[in-house]
This record gives C-alpha cells, sequence and structure tokens, in this order.
C-alpha cells in the first residue's frame, strides 16, 4: 500500500475527482441503501473505463456495508429478497460476458429511459397493489442481474421495485441492504474468475475504503433522522437525475 501511495502522481487532477465521487456514493449509499453505482459508475468510468470504475466500487462497497448487513438481515421480507436475488445471481454471468465482449450503448439508453419512465409513474403517485408475486419477483431480479453484469447499473430497478409497493422507508431499505449483501458473493465471484481484479485496481479500492466507509455511516445517521416521504423523494430524485446523467448522450 506504501509503495502504491507513493508512485501515484498525485498532480493527476482525476485522483481529487474521484476521491470526492466516492465520497458523495457513499453517503448517497448510507442514506438511501442504493445508488452508489449510479454515481461511481458514469463518473470514474468516464475519468478511467467502466471496468475499473466497477471494480474499485465492489471493494469499497463490499468492504464497508458486510459490517452492517446483519441488521438487515433481520429486517428485510425474505420472501421478497429471496425470489430477486436467486434470478439476479442466474442472469449475472450472462450481463458479465456483455460487458466483455460488448458496447453497451443501447443498453444504457433503454435503462436510462426505462428509470425515467418509471420514476415518473412513482413519482406521480402510482403504486402496485398487493404482495408482490414470485413471478414479478423473479422478472424484476433477473433483468437486474443482467444490466448489474452488462454495465454496472442495475440497482435503480431493485430499487423502483420496491419504491412501488407498500412498504415503509425502513423495510424498503433493509430490502436493498440484505439484497446487495447476498449478490455480492455472486459479483465476487464473476469478477475473480474473469480476472478483473488487477493488482492496481485492488490497491486502489483499498486505498478509498476508509473514505467511503467513513461517508456511509454519516448518511446512515442522516436517515435515522429523515420521514418515509423524505425518503421517498430523495430515491426518486437519486434515480431520475442519474438516468439522465448516465445517457450516452454525455459521453
Amino acid at each position: 500500500m506504501a509503495e502504491l501511495l507513493a508512485a501515484v502522481d498525485w498532480s493527476d487532477p482525476r485522483i481529487p475527482f474521484v476521491v470526492a465521487v466516492a465520497a458523495l456514493a457513499g453517503f448517497v449509499r448510507g442514506f438511501t441503501g442504493f445508488g452508489a453505482g449510479m454515481i461511481m459508475i458514469p463518473a470514474v468510468g468516464a475519468a478511467y473505463d467502466p471496468v475499473t470504475a466497477i471494480i474499485l466500487l465492489f471493494i469499497i462497497d463490499a468492504g464497508s456495508t458486510t459490517p452492517m448487513l446483519l441488521p438487515h438481515f433481520r429486517a428485510c421480507r425474505w420472501a421478497e429478497v429471496g425470489p430477486v436475488a436467486l434470478a439476479a445471481s442466474i442472469a449475472f454471468p450472462m450481463g458479465l460476458a456483455f460487458l466483455l465482449s460488448t458496447d453497451p450503448i443501447v443498453v444504457r439508453w433503454i435503462l436510462s429511459l426505462f428509470i425515467l419512465g418509471v420514476t415518473a409513474l412513482l413519482a406521480a403517485g402510482w403504486r402496485y397493489r398487493g404482495e408482490p408475486g414470485v413471478g414479478r419477483s423473479l422478472m424484476v431480479g433477473g433483468g437486474m442481474g443482467a444490466l448489474s453484469g452488462a454495465i454496472g447499473l442495475g440497482g435503480p430497478l431493485i430499487v423502483l421495485f420496491w419504491l412501488g409497493g407498500p412498504e415503509r422507508a425502513a423495510r424498503v431499505r433493509s430490502n436493498i441492504f440484505a439484497f446487495f449483501g447476498l449478490f455480492s458473493i455472486v459479483s465476487f465471484t464473476g469478477f475473480w474468475w474473469t480476472g478483473l481484479f488487477t493488482p492496481g485496481r485492488t490497491l486502489a479500492g483499498l486505498a478509498l475504503l476508509p473514505l467511503y466507509a467513513g461517508t456511509l455511516l454519516l448518511g446512515s445517521r442522516v436517515f435515522d433522522r429523515s420521514t418515509d416521504e423524505t425518503y421517498r423523494r430523495a430515491a426518486l430524485g437519486l434515480c431520475a437525475g442519474i438516468a439522465l446523467a448516465s445517457m450516452p448522450i454525455w459521453r
């Protein structure tokens, strides 16, 4: 680690930019339970490359959130989290193969427009009634897994799915934390198997980990003082903002 830090060119303007992005991503993840990928991957991917952005995010997020998972495992609704996690795990390798072989511009357009449309419906007050069925959960999980493997941005599908139901903010947030905790095992396996954990990426992720963990805890404390309506507005606003920012037109 010391050798890595000594070899870094601190005059590179990308370094403070990545540090600032990681700090913001940690705070948003702590408050909403999601959103770190939607902030880091487009920004860091533009500064370096998408694969580096995805691996850095995985290291800092998994390392920061794993110690927090037990309370969320207890508070989440496993009847919803289980089917979604299963389908996402099955679909993830297909998306990862897409990431390694295809330019995902078309997928980014589809994802951005889809997120904007669903966000607009939820902001207008639409919600589905009753409990989400197993079929619906499997479909959403499959879409999320494929998109996470392909472009690292499948999170909005899960978030909008649970925001569209009757659950309170605390349950939605616990569902999200529990899901990503389980899904990180699948992600790690796929990234490791395809050789994406290079020494440089791994050490850079470890260097960013303390900062990300600190802002994540700060975001969690802010959530504890917020209301359901505040959480819902922040989550929907984040989904809409990232959908616009991640459109390929900005490249």
